[in-house]
Parts: C-alpha cells; structure tokens; sequence
C-alpha cells in the first residue's frame, strides 16, 4: 500500500537513496519521533542526512496526513511491504483510516509472522475508540492475526497485477 503510494503519486521525486530505504525510513521515523536518530539508524543500511528524513516526513504527510489521535474509525487497511536494503528483508506494517485517508501506524519489522502482525494491530487499535473493520490482502498471517483478536475483516488486493 504504501510502496503502491510512493510508486503511483511520485512522492519522491530525487532517486539519490533507494525507494525502499525511504520507506523504511518513514517507519523508523514513525517509531523514533526524531529525524536525527531515523538518519543514524538508516547510515547504517544508506548514507543519509536528518534534512533528507525531514523532506521525506513532509511529502508523506502532504499525500497521506498522519493521524495518531484516538478516534472512532470504521475502516482500516493493513499492509506490509518488503523492503530489502544491505542483503536484509525488512518488512515495514502499514495502517491507514480509509475513510478519513490518513497514517495511523507504521512499524519496521526484521521478520514477519502472525505474532508480530497480532502486536501491530494491537497497537494499531490504540489509536481507535471502536473495533473497526480491517481490510487486508490474502496474507495469512493478517488473517490469523485479526482471527485471533476476534476482529471483523475483508479481502481486498492492494496491487493491481
């Protein structure tokens, strides 16, 4: 979904750094709050600077606002998108409001599977006033995740073949 977003609207016009390395580092932005720490983290995999973090926050928000308000939300879609940097597969977890189109989460992960997917919908609902319905794609481990937590979901297919 977001690899969709980033691919389809041209968020990010330079290819300097790596698609995937930006998406990454909209996620590691979203868990760490601090552009300087999401640039440190990312030189590792990438040289980049705290203002080039900074200009990525901003175009994703002026495509996708982020929204960590509690609230009552009808309808979220969950995705996950592989990111490879270094030989590494990251896999970065999406949630967005449908109906008000904004980011509520997003996480990086160093693996994938139905307990971490469990967790992030769990985190995900800290962020809801109601149990809302989900829509995923065929991923089992989103399923199993939302069965186990009781929670109403759909099918749909993000990508277009």
């Amino acid at each position: 979904m977001i690899r969709d977003l980033v691919k389809g609207v041209r968020i990010f016009e330079r290819n300097k750094v790596p698609e995937g390395i930006k998406i990454l580092g909209v996620a590691i932005y979203f868990q760490t709050s601090s552009f300087r720490r999401t640039a440190r983290i990312l030189s590792e995999l990438h040289p980049v600077s705290y203002n080039a973090v900074r200009r990525w926050i901003k175009k994703i928000e002026e495509r996708l606002p982020i929204s960590t308000e509690k609230k009552k939300r009808n309808l979220i879609a969950i995705d996950e998108t592989v990111v490879k940097a270094n030989k590494k597969h990251y896999y970065v977890y999406s949630a967005v409001d449908v109906e008000r189109n904004e980011l509520i989460l997003m996480k990086a992960y160093p693996t994938r599977n139905w307990l971490v997917t469990k967790s992030f919908v769990k985190e995900v609902l800290n962020y809801c006033e109601n149990k809302p319905k989900f829509v995923i794609d065929k991923a089992p481990w989103l399923k199993r995740a939302l069965e186990s937590l009781n929670l109403e979901f759909k099918h749909e297919t993000f990508r277009k073949a």
